[in-house]
């Protein structure tokens, strides 16, 4: 029997096991696949804001400040009402 086969027979096993476990504990079994999911949820969203702040990052790099220079002439509107 190769090394390969026969790890491969007791994850069949484990598996298996852990399956029966799930119909006997069903409340435990629910809560340790809502642990997974809020876990693999929580890992997208930070993966997600990482790679938003390193593009923002990448963007910030690209620009410049030019100040705008004011102009003296236009009024607004709220100064001629008055």
């Amino acid at each position: 029997m190769s090394t390969t086969l026969s790890i491969i027979i007791l994850c069949e096993v484990i598996f298996a096991l852990f399956i029966v476990w799930g119909f006997m504990h069903e409340e435990l079994f629910v809560a340790f696949e809502d642990k997974i999911i809020f876990a693999v949820l929580r890992k997208i969203r930070s993966s997600r804001s990482s790679r938003e702040a390193l593009r923002r990052e990448k963007l910030n790099e690209k620009v410049y400040y030019t100040p705008v220079k004011p102009t003296a002439n236009k009024t607004s509107s709220r100064d001629t009402a008055a």
